[in-house]
């Protein structure tokens, strides 16, 4: 099945490339295994004859002085397996029983009476905004929801676009369209919209969909995920599975569609707990009444923590961990959707590499912005794997490090066979993590394995340089003229230059570490 097939994705944009696409699960797991088979077989080829063209002195190599830092490895390998099983457990044990509950409701009870789908937009071309604004009304037209589409456009000519659009469109006897002017930025014109809703009588089961303007819906996403608000009365916010349509380098697509394809391992494995570590702001549906109050507007608009060298930082970037602790600070559950999804439309623009770096500079500065705080909550209010997961996100990215910092420190000092020995072992750990993406709906391809090494190894520079400036975040591009730009700008010399001292320091105890289990010669 190809993306021009997809009912929502039928009008097409001639410069996406079919090959920048892929919907999870379009292929049977035995044919992708068959695909994946002469991927393996290169692999282990190269470790063989690397293995075979090893001197006998290679084999002599002293292995106690890395014994510590193999059981660091393990204690990782550990955490990736215990993700492993948690996501199986929840895809093939806990969540078909929530959907066969949810599939079994009564048919007055599985719709909620209203819908507000709240759409941020500004700049967006016209064509993407097609394709959104169709996947909305597609989906409005299948479900008996009173729906609310609110567009939260930027500028009189992005709604010139939108009239345009829906004067295209058959009129929906249960859709409603409101245009509410973006000013402040994508944060505060969706705070402003929610804002306006607070008058609006609401019932139980009533739900709020946050979305980006340039988000398509998959079919089937509203009948999929409403009826599990019914179904769960603590259920605080659903999100979904994401599908990257992304146009543009070869890299960048590929390095993509392998995030999203790690990202749904990881979110089944923590909604087992039955709670998220992120409502994903390219669309995410929460309840109503847990929106509709003036803590989760002001969360929305203006959340901000307190750094002990920058003072306050406002979030900038980042709505959607801002109304995930919000949520997370009552307790409410969360869940995550395997098998509704949405498209991303994305371009790797000129510079792939640049963007992915930006990419997950955002990313993670909005993890990290949050991730003390959420420390900070304990067990009380978040189960205790959710917790961990906060705690392990510090720990994770020094950790990924110790390997290669490890194996170049060996093969310098003690003997070059170290390096040899574990580039051998990291093709094996990667090739393995790829076959179970690949069982969970990833199509395997040679880039894997160095898109994996390089989303780790160069992942966690780029978490721990974040972590030193949290007081820096910026939109993607076409975004900048709606928000507050570069935060952090004009900052005074010592806030340039103890950041930087900081992470010189963190570099530094990592290498003695290595240093005193490796030794010298």
């Amino acid at each position: 099945m190809n993306w021009f097939s997809h009912p929502h994705l039928a009008y097409t944009l001639c410069s996406i490339d079919m090959t920048a696409t892929s919907i999870r699960y379009d292929m049977s797991l035995p044919m992708r295994l068959i695909r994946a088979v002469p991927v393996v077989l290169f692999y282990l080829a190269i470790i063989v004859v690397v293995f075979l063209m090893l001197p006998e002195k290679a084999q002599r190599i002293p292995l106690e002085s890395i014994v510590v830092l193999g059981l660091i490895g393990l204690f990782r390998y550990g955490c990736v397996i215990t993700h492993c099983v948690r996501a199986a457990l929840y895809e093939y044990y806990m969540y078909p029983k929530l959907r066969f509950a949810a599939d079994n409701l009564p048919e007055d009870q599985k719709m909620p009476g209203k819908l507000y789908v709240i759409i941020p937009t500004a700049g967006e071309k016209p064509d993407v905004s097609r394709q959104m604004l169709g996947s909305v009304l597609d989906e409005a037209a299948t479900v008996s929801s009173k729906i609310i589409i609110i567009v939260n456009a930027g500028s009189e000519k992005d709604d010139e676009i939108f009239h345009m659009l829906l004067s295209e469109r058959p009129k929906l006897p249960n859709v409603e369209v409101r245009f509410v002017r973006q000013v402040g930025g994508k944060r505060g014109g969706m705070a402003d919209c929610v804002g306006r809703l607070m008058s609006e009588k609401v019932d139980q089961n009533d739900a709020i969909v946050l979305m980006d303007g340039d988000t398509v819906l998959g079919a089937g996403i509203l009948k999929k995920c409403l009826p599990l608000f019914a179904l769960k009365p603590k259920l605080g916010a659903i999100t979904t599975d994401n599908i990257s349509v992304t146009k543009g380098n070869w890299f960048y697509r590929k390095w993509y569609t392998l995030r999203f394809s790690m990202r749904h391992r990881m979110m089944k494995s923590q909604s087992l707990s039955q709670q998220l570590l992120v409502l994903t702001g390219r669309f995410s549906i929460l309840r109503a009444k847990e929106c509709l109050t003036d803590e989760f507007v002001s969360y929305l608009e203006n959340d901000r923590i307190k750094h002990w060298l920058h003072g306050e930082i406002k979030f900038v970037t980042g709505d959607d961990k801002s109304t995930w602790y919000c949520l997370l600070k009552r307790g409410c559950e969360m869940l995550y959707v395997p098998d509704a999804h949405i498209f991303c439309m994305e371009d790797s623009g000129p510079k792939p590499f640049t963007m992915s770096i930006k990419k997950m500079h955002r990313w993670f500065g909005n993890m990290l912005r949050n991730n003390g705080r959420a420390i900070r909550l304990g067990m009380g209010c978040q189960k205790p794997f959710i917790w961990w997961c906060h705690v392990d996100q510090r720990i994770s990215m020094f950790t990924s490090l110790l390997g290669p910092v490890a194996a170049i420190w060996a093969a310098f000092w003690v003997s070059p066979y170290y390096l040899v020995a574990y580039a051998m072992l990291v093709i094996l750990a990667r090739l393995a993590y790829a076959l179970v993406l690949t069982i969970e709906g990833h199509r395997m391809a040679l880039t894997d394995v160095p898109l994996l090494l390089y989303t780790q190894w160069v992942g966690s520079i780029v978490k721990i340089y974040t972590m030193f400036h949290l007081h820096k975040a910026k939109w993607d591009s076409h975004r900048v003229a709606g928000s507050n730009g570069q935060a952090g700008s004009g900052e005074s010399f010592l806030d340039g230059l103890i950041p930087k001292m900081q992470m010189v320091f963190s570099f530094t105890l990592l290498l003695l570490f290595v240093a005193a289990m490796v030794g010298v010669k």
